[in-house]
């Protein structure tokens, strides 16, 4: 994305975010894009060029990084790295660059969580969304599957300890337990054929700073947000999943369109957790149909 602009916008703590725009400021909406778990903005890139040459100047696509992730500062207090503070964000990057009618929010794995924290915490900011986009996420109800067994290894709270107590040495800690917990997270460890661009997202996931990591996987346990979903119910949606995603697996998404009565389904045969770089083209093309629908150009949908 370095030919489009970036920009720093600052968080309600201070903490600089890094923001990527693509589009025209007046666009009718604006559709931001909320990343994964020791992922990057670049996550989205696949996205970011189909539908911006399907859209053109009818919408606006918003990328940012979050905190402790890619081009946005790294606090140094590991109290400021949860899952509220990341739905905060989220609400300071609506406030920075929304300035449409229309915002749709989309949002993978982790970055699904943060908007439905958002929408718990900002009911005042709810009036300008317009759409929602839950791609391999959940909420709540991790540690019974998939992550949880990422989060139930001893691996973590070594982490913790290491990123809290032992600084000097969480380059070699952090190497180590990357390997252990990334196969249950859906990030490749090496190269691998099934992702696409896939030594992009292994250096995303090599280059997250260990306070990151250690902060984010403990909050994990707690997160639950099954009562923020209802915010959505009146909403055009999208819930898509890989059927062989093994962090947060199907029945997370299943349970997500049951409280979501205008969501499109979007259920991916031998896709795994990375979506938007597995399936790129058909993830962008589902997002394009929410747009549409956020747009009021095509009835609601019960599921596809």
């Amino acid at each position: 994305m370095d030919k489009f602009h970036t920009e720093l916008i600052a968080a309600s703590d201070g903490t600089q975010l890094a923001v990527r725009q693509v589009g025209p400021l007046d666009a009718d909406v604006t559709v931001i894009f909320s990343h994964g778990f020791c992922l990057t903005m670049d996550a989205w890139l696949p996205q970011c060029h189909h539908l911006s040459g399907e859209l053109g100047d009818t919408a606006r696509l918003v990328f940012y990084d979050q905190r402790g992730h890619g081009q946005s500062h790294t606090p140094a207090d590991p109290g400021t790295y949860t899952l509220a503070q990341l739905g905060d964000d989220l609400n300071s990057v609506i406030t920075a660059v929304a300035r449409s009618r229309r915002v749709v929010l989309v949002g993978h794995s982790m970055g699904g969580m943060a908007i439905m924290t958002f929408a718990a915490q900002h009911p005042e900011s709810l009036a300008a969304i317009a759409g929602v986009g839950l791609i391999s996420t959940a909420a709540g109800q991790l540690a019974r599957c998939g992550i949880g067994r990422a989060l139930n290894t001893p691996a973590v709270p070594l982490l913790h300890y290491a990123a809290r107590h032992a600084p000097w040495i969480t380059s070699h800690t952090w190497a180590a337990v990357r390997r252990a917990v990334a196969p249950a997270l859906g990030i490749p460890v090496a190269a691998s054929p099934v992702i696409r661009a896939n030594q992009v997202c292994c250096q995303m996931v090599s280059e997250t700073p260990i306070l990151t990591v250690a902060a984010l996987l403990a909050e994990f346990r707690h997160h639950n947000q099954m009562s923020a979903i209802a915010k959505f119910a009146h909403l055009p949606a999208l819930v898509a999943c890989g059927e062989a995603d093994p962090v947060t697996p199907l029945q997370h998404s299943l349970d997500l369109a049951a409280q979501l009565p205008n969501a499109e389904l979007v259920r991916v045969p031998r896709a795994g957790h990375m979506l938007e770089l597995e399936r790129p083209h058909l993830i962008s093309e589902a997002i394009l149909r929410l747009i549409t629908r956020a747009r009021g150009s095509l009835p609601q949908l019960a599921t596809a």
